[in-house]
């Protein structure tokens, strides 16, 4: 019994290894669709160009949405959310998550009724995302002052779309909790002055962290749990909303601060 059991659970493990590597290439696979294909397609139905960005959203949400139930009912994942509602009527916000697994954004954005995205540079010059995140109107994270000016004018002008951001800028590496969060966040937050949405983000077994290989599957499906929590406001979190870098620094402290703890009580 014991060895049937084994083999078994070896054979289950093998198989979700193939499984894992069939949904990257499938992944891949979509990406030059959307960008080569379905994003033509989209340009020509209309002249104007922030409709064609909100279109080429939906295809990517409807796409991410499909590309995480294809993984769950390949037995390598499953997931559950608390306050979906909260990110479905998601507008004019800045929804900032913790980034355990290289899927984060996949499933946050599978979620959202319509969501513009912060992505960095990798992704942006991809061959195989390229097309689908610059047709989708996404920001290139620059690290610029430009870079910050994009996002606050992104929130203002787009009022059917929130903006979702990471501010750890990175996956954080196995074992870790949270890393150091970088100030882009707080520095569009406290100038479009938008309400913040944050979302806790956990993985178990802890896999696709920061330079872990798609193929170091862990020994069971991981499952994946995603917190919305209630907006909060910038003057909740600052008696003096001035844009300064002291009041951007205070800011990112206070998430910081918000994120660890939130994170510590799992």
């Amino acid at each position: 019994m014991l060895k049937r059991n084994q083999i078994k659970q070896k054979a289950n493990y093998l198989w979700r290894v193939g499984a894992t590597g069939f949904s990257f290439a499938s992944f891949g696979i979509g990406g030059v669709a959307i960008g080569g294909l379905i994003a033509p397609l989209v340009k020509l139905s209309t002249q104007n160009s922030d409709l064609r960005q909100q279109r080429t959203q939906k295809v990517i949400k409807h796409s991410f949405k499909g590309f995480t139930e294809m993984m769950v009912k390949l037995g390598i994942m499953t997931y559950d959310i608390e306050g979906l509602e909260k990110l479905q009527h998601s507008k004019q916000e800045l929804v900032i998550a913790n980034h355990p697994t290289l899927i984060d954004v996949v499933v946050l954005i599978g979620l959202m009724e319509q969501a513009n995205c912060v992505v960095k540079q990798a992704l942006w010059s991809n061959p195989f995302t390229k097309g689908p995140v610059q047709n989708a109107g996404y920001i290139l994270n620059a690290g610029s002052e430009q870079f910050i000016q994009d996002c606050v004018e992104k929130l203002k002008q787009d009022q059917a779309a929130s903006l979702l951001i990471f501010p750890e800028g990175t996956r954080t590496a196995k074992g870790e909790l949270l890393n150091e969060f970088q100030r882009g966040a707080a520095n569009i937050a406290i100038r479009a002055q938008v309400p913040i949405r944050p979302v806790l983000i956990s993985c178990t077994p802890s896999t696709l962290t920061k330079n872990e290989k798609w193929y170091h599957v862990p020994s069971k499906p991981f499952h994946i749990h995603v917190k919305v929590l209630d907006a909060i406001q910038v003057d909740d979190l600052l008696d003096d909303t001035t844009v300064n870098p002291k009041h951007v620094r205070q800011l990112n402290h206070q998430l910081q601060q918000f994120f660890n703890q939130e994170l510590s009580k799992k």
